[in-house]
């Protein structure tokens, strides 16, 4: 009776983990095909299993704009921003235990100091979207300036024969270091043809990685140019000059804004050591003279 029992108990675990691998292989496919659309349908957004708070979360505009702000970033998976929201709560919940860590070891409470937990809190959720801010400014920089290089390129390409499609693997397989930005971009645009993709879907998904001014306009350019035989070498050299242009503007607001700086550190540190020097004597001249008056 009890090895009876011993067979069906083993029978029934053996049956057990077979499901549970089949349940395993069955998941594994089930994401791979998840994978695949994805692939596919870049616009299509992600369910999130677990979504905030609308008064933690960001909804209408502040959700568009922190899509694009993440876009510019480099971050184009369609669970980013969730992945950021999180990623910010976690943030200001730190900077709070932080904050009344602190408190318990200086002050001997945890809530000693409450303004100063509320304002860690603040400061760090606050300083994660400027955080974003930088790095997409900064991505944002990079790519604009180096599109004069990479349009060049292209037109010197285009020139000597090749084809738009042998442009584009010749800068992915060969021209890394000259633009390396976007040598990477365009290796992902050559590995969506390879995959089978059609070149309308993966030059808008090219112009979404890129996700600065001008790349929706000039991913429309090379559909014209692909598929209804429109010359593209003066249009390219319209926007590598469009492109030059940006980068001059933004050399001198850069300059602009260096000025203001120093301005502001003279007024900070020249201006008191001039009013010293300057208002020193007079200040010492009229002690004096009250000082000899009260005798």
């Amino acid at each position: 009776m009890p090895s009876a029992f011993f067979l069906a108990c083993l029978l029934m675990a053996l049956i057990g983990i077979g499901i549970a691998l089949f349940g395993g292989r069955m998941l594994i496919a089930d994401q791979r095909l998840e994978a695949r659309l994805a692939r596919l349908a870049p616009t299509r957004q992600a369910k999130p299993a677990l979504r905030l708070p609308t008064i933690l979360g960001a909804e209408g505009r502040n959700r568009s704009t922190l899509e694009r702000q993440l876009q510019l970033a480099g971050y184009q998976d369609p669970r980013a921003i969730n992945h950021f929201l999180w990623l910010r709560l976690a943030a200001t919940l730190l900077a709070a235990l932080l904050a009344a860590l602190l408190c318990r070891i200086l002050w001997h409470g945890w809530l000693s100091r409450p303004m100063l937990i509320v304002i860690a809190a603040g400061l760090a959720f606050v300083g994660a979207r400027q955080a974003l801010n930088l790095l997409a400014s900064g991505r944002a920089r990079k790519i604009t300036a180096e599109f004069p290089f990479l349009l060049d390129l292209m037109l010197m390409m285009l020139a000597s024969g090749v084809s738009l499609d042998q442009c584009f693997r010749s800068i992915a397989r060969d021209e890394q270091v000259a633009v390396p930005h976007h040598g990477q971009l365009i290796a992902l645009l050559v590995t969506d043809l390879d995959r089978g993709m059609r070149y309308e879907l993966a030059l808008d998904r090219w112009a979404s990685r890129v996700a600065v001014s001008g790349a929706k306009e000039l991913a429309s350019l090379f559909r014209q140019a692909m598929f209804q035989g429109i010359e593209l070498a003066p249009a390219l050299r319209e926007f590598a000059r469009e492109f030059t242009q940006r980068r001059v503007a933004r050399a001198r607001e850069a300059m602009g804004g260096i000025t203001v700086r120093m301005v502001v550190l003279m007024i900070l540190f020249f201006m008191p050591a001039l009013f010293i020097v300057l208002g020193g004597p007079p200040v010492v001249a009229i002690l004096d003279t009250l000082r000899a008056s009260a005798r």
